[in-house]
């Protein structure tokens, strides 16, 4: 039976375990640069397994509350902010954390 209601404590510890996406992790996160073909592709997979998840609206209670990057409780960043709950960084706020990433790590690679 899905979990159709929200709960009262979003201490993740209470429902994570049995979460359906367990080691699932690529298809609930965007790798870097992600085409948006890709995105829908991936997205996709993850809503599929969102679909039979029987912490489903925990999870996606969490996500809101927590404002979370990635695809949680069957809910896209898109759509959670079309919810009125969007990521706290802005996208260009993430496009600058991964260029210095990419940075670092061709910096890294040269030595």
């Amino acid at each position: 039976m899905l979990d159709t209601k929200p709960t009262t404590s979003l201490d993740p510890a209470d429902w994570v375990d049995q979460c359906a996406c367990r080691g699932k992790s690529e298809l609930f996160f965007a790798p870097f640069a992600e085409r948006p073909e890709a995105r829908v592709r991936r997205e996709a997979a993850a809503r599929l397994i969102c679909e039979t998840c029987p912490v489903l609206m925990s999870c996606r209670s969490h996500a809101r509350e927590n404002r979370e990057l990635g695809f949680w409780g069957g809910e896209s960043e898109a759509e959670r902010a079309g919810a009125g709950f969007a990521p706290t960084t802005p996208i260009i706020g993430r496009r600058q954390v991964a260029e210095k990433r990419a940075a670092k790590a061709l910096q890294e690679r040269r030595r």
